[in-house]
């Protein structure tokens, strides 16, 4: 993906806020008078839509068409760490995303450097840390984003912003990163219930400020966003409109969706049910194309007109180097220990599943809203012992589930344990 952003010299659209009943936005807001479908990047979205998502993350369907034709790998979603200092209810790790999983081994720096260069040799040009845990707490944090700049690749980090400071913010802006920080509420004090930490939310706050000080939104597309989950206890959709359209007017890209029902958040009491899934993008869209001149046709779970791609373009990494479709959905594809990533890519397996055109369907939500029941684990090689039975082993697959030994490995609550296979 060529480097097609434009900068937004002039921010002379934004203004600090009065005080008013969304006192806990950060600063910047739209100024006074100002027509929000003559923005800079709005005029540029009405284009090409994609020109609103974060870049490193905006392919659009073209894009995506011709990877599939030359067979190019785009992305790549890679773990870092497990540990974490929040304690998120929502939280999606299933097991094989924990530190602490007994008898696995984790990758090193050097070992993710290597896996880093074999997907920029299969034509990579974006390096995702979706975060099992936090990013930044990983020791080699920075030298591997170093690394990936140093390839010509982009960096986007999904992080809480606990550890962002000015010097920090400084360093990703050089090093090319887009960030998606963690902003699940406009009101501070949910955001800390949220996550099981008091004070979360004003360090969200002001690490948004110091993201927006230092320019992060100045270009088209942005290379900031916002990491919203939506859960029934703590949301009404008003509250999620006047976020959504604070990052529409600040050149925010809007990740704002629902749960992943997957890990923490496995059980039914937590699930925003697909009713109100629709309501919620159906009431961006709503905004988009009253307030912004925006026309699309939305994708559940995604809002904004958000389109998910990554299954048709990407592999997603474990702690482990146990490779996955996606972070979400993670059906298991391969092991780095047992094979390399082009040996992995080109398999079988993982050639049928990039078939279909994705286009934003979430499938990991979809089969849970149908009240599928099969264990954390389990999900991950179901679809594949279905397509085994009619088309016999892909021997990459195999030697991956008994590096892995899935069915041995699953979750409670308080994270991940081996059980026999007896049990």
């Amino acid at each position: 993906m060529k480097d097609n952003r434009i900068e937004l010299a002039d921010l002379s659209f934004l203004a600090f806020g009065e005080k008013d009943n969304l006192d806990n936005l950060p600063d910047q807001r739209l100024a006074p008078g100002v027509d929000r479908k003559t923005l800079p990047h709005i005029l540029a979205a009405q284009k090409r839509l994609e020109n609103l998502w974060a870049y490193g993350t905006d392919y659009c369907q073209d894009t995506i068409y011709v990877a599939k034709e030359e067979n190019k790998l785009l992305h790549l979603d890679l773990d870092l760490t497990g540990e974490c200092k929040l304690k998120c209810f929502y939280c999606d790790r299933t097991p094989d995303r924990y530190s602490d999983v007994p008898n696995r081994v984790e990758l090193t720096t050097e070992e993710r450097k290597d896996i880093i260069l074999q997907a920029h040799r299969l034509g990579a040009t974006t390096v995702e840390f979706p975060g099992a845990g936090e990013p930044m707490i990983d020791p080699g944090f920075w030298e591997i984003v170093e690394y990936i700049h140093s390839l010509g690749m982009t960096t986007v980090l999904f992080t809480s912003g606990y550890h962002l400071d000015a010097a920090s913010v400084d360093r990703l802006y050089s090093l090319g990163v887009t960030v998606f920080l963690k902003y699940n509420n406009i009101d501070t004090a949910v955001q800390d219930r949220m996550v099981g930490v008091r004070g979360y939310g004003m360090k969200a706050r002001n690490a948004m400020n110091l993201l927006l000080d230092r320019g992060f939104n100045k270009s088209v597309p942005t290379r900031l966003a916002i990491d919203v989950v939506v859960t029934p206890k703590y949301h009404d959709l008003e509250d999620v409109a006047n976020l959504f359209r604070w990052c529409r007017d600040n050149n925010v890209h809007n990740y704002i969706m629902t749960l992943i029902p997957e890990g923490m958040a496995d059980h039914k009491s937590l699930l925003l049910e697909k009713e109100r899934a629709n309501d919620l993008i159906e009431m961006m869209r709503k905004i988009d194309e009253e307030e912004y001149g925006l026309n699309y046709s939305p994708s559940r779970p995604m809002g904004g007109g958000y389109r998910c791609r990554q299954v048709n373009c990407g592999l997603f990494v474990n702690l482990f180097g146990e490779v996955y479709d996606c972070n979400g959905l993670a059906r298991l594809i391969g092991h780095l220990r047992r094979d390399s990533l082009e040996e992995i890519w080109c398999s079988s397996y993982a050639t049928k599943i990039r078939v279909p055109d994705q286009n934003g369907f979430c499938l990991v939500r979809e089969r849970q809203w149908q009240g599928r029941d099969v264990s954390a684990m389990n999900r991950k090689t179901e679809e594949y012992e279905r397509w085994r039975s009619r088309n016999g082993d892909d021997v990459v697959v195999e030697r991956a589930k008994d590096e892995v030994g899935i069915g041995c490995v699953e979750l409670n609550r308080k994270g991940a344990t081996i059980k026999s296979k007896d049990v």
